[in-house]
C-alpha cells in the first residue's frame, strides 16, 4: 500500500488513459461543449497562481551564470533538440505526435519536484526555487509563443487569425485565474505554503481529469490508432533526448566551472518539464481539436520518466558524496 500511495499519480495517469480510451465518444457526455474541461483548467490555473512562488524571483541574483545556463536550456536548447525530431523521425512519427513533442519542448521546468531533488541531493536550493519560479512565470507568455513558432512548419499550424484568437484565449484563460491566485497568495502566503502539498495533490487529481477528457476525444478519432503504432518511436526519442539534456547540462555547467552545488541544481532543474502547467496550457491551446489527446501523450510519458532519472541521479550523487566523506 505504501508503494501505491507513493506512486498514485503515475498509476492514475495509466488509469486515466485507459478510462479515456474506454469512454471514447461517450466522454462527450461528461464534457458537454467543453464546459467541464474549461472549468477544470480554470481551477488548475487558479491553484497554480496561489502556489507559484513568483515573489521569490528577486531573492537570488547572486549566481548569474547558473541562471543563464538553466534558462537557456529550458527555452533554447531543449526546443532545438526536440525540433530535431522532424529531421530524424519524419517517416516514423505522424504529425500529431510531433505536435506533442514540440508542445513538450517549449514548457518550463517543474514547479516543485526539481526543488525537492535539488535539496535532497545537496544542491543550491535557493537557486532552484528562483529558476523554477522565474521559468514558470515567464513560461506563461513564452511557451505559447514558442509553440506557435515551432508549429508554423507543420500540418497543424494555426492560421494567423486563429493563432491570434488562440493567444488571446490563452491570456484570458491563463492570466486571469493565475493573477487571481497570486492576489490570494499575497494575503495568505503562509497558509498556502503550509498546505502546498494538499494543493499539489488537488492539481494532480484535476490533471487526471484533463487527461481522461482529452484522451476520450482522441480515442474516438479514426487517426488515433495510426498514431498509437508510432508511439514507441516517440517515447524512445523522448527518453534519449532527456538523457542527452542531462548530459549536456552537466558538461556545460562543469565547463562554466560552477560550484558542485550549482551543478547539481542545473542537472535537476534544466532538463525537466512541467506537467502541472503544461497540461492546462495545452488544453487551452488546442481547445476543440482532436489533436489534444495525442499531443498530451509525450508530456504524460516524459513526466514519470524524468522523475525516474532524477531519482537515479540523486542516489548516485548521494553515494558519491558518502564515498568522498568516508575516504
Amino acid at each position: 500500500m505504501g508503494w501505491i500511495r507513493k506512486n498514485w499519480f503515475v498509476l492514475g495517469i495509466v488509469a486515466a488513459l485507459i478510462a479515456g480510451y474506454l469512454l471514447g465518444e461517450r466522454g462527450s457526455l461528461l464534457n458537454p461543449s467543453g464546459i467541464t474541461n474549461r472549468a477544470v483548467v480554470l481551477i488548475l490555473f487558479f491553484i497554480i497562481g496561489m502556489t507559484l512562488p513568483s515573489d521569490r524571483i528577486r531573492q537570488d541574483l547572486n549566481t548569474p551564470a547558473l541562471h543563464v545556463i538553466i534558462q537557456l536550456f529550458i527555452f533554447g536548447v531543449a526546443p532545438l533538440l526536440f525540433l530535431s525530431a522532424r529531421l530524424f523521425f519524419r517517416d516514423a512519427m505522424g504529425g500529431q505526435l510531433l505536435v506533442g513533442i514540440y508542445a513538450l519542448a517549449v514548457l518550463s521546468t517543474t514547479v516543485s519536484s526539481c526543488i525537492v531533488f535539488t535539496q535532497s541531493a545537496g544542491g543550491n536550493t535557493v537557486a532552484a526555487v528562483f529558476n523554477a519560479s522565474f521559468a514558470n512565470t515567464v513560461g506563461i507568455f513564452v511557451s505559447p509563443l514558442l509553440l506557435s513558432l515551432l508549429l508554423s512548419g507543420t500540418s497543424v499550424a494555426l492560421p494567423e487569425g486563429q493563432l491570434l484568437t488562440t493567444l488571446r484565449s490563452l491570456m484570458l484563460n491563463m492570466l486571469a485565474p493565475i493573477v487571481a491566485g497570486q492576489l490570494v497568495r499575497i494575503r495568505g502566503r503562509a497558509f498556502l505554503d503550509r498546505h502546498r502539498k494538499k494543493f499539489g495533490t488537488a492539481s494532480s487529481a484535476l490533471i487526471l481529469v484533463v487527461v481522461v477528457l482529452a484522451f476520450a476525444r482522441t480515442a474516438s478519432d479514426p487517426e488515433f490508432f495510426s498514431n498509437a503504432v508510432e508511439l514507441p518511436w516517440a517515447l524512445a526519442y523522448l527518453a534519449a533526448v532527456h538523457l542527452l539534456l542531462v548530459g549536456l547540462v552537466f558538461l556545460v555547467s562543469r565547463a562554466a566551472k560552477l560550484p558542485r552545488a550549482d551543478r547539481i541544481t542545473a542537472i535537476f532543474v534544466a532538463p525537466q518539464k512541467t506537467l502541472a502547467l503544461g497540461a492546462p496550457l495545452l488544453t487551452v491551446f488546442f481547445e476543440g481539436q482532436a489533436v489534444l489527446g495525442v499531443a498530451l501523450l509525450p508530456l504524460v510519458f516524459y513526466h514519470p520518466f524524468q522523475l525516474l532519472v532524477a531519482g537515479i541521479l540523486r542516489a548516485r550523487i548521494e553515494a558519491h558524496h558518502e564515498t568522498q566523506s568516508s575516504g
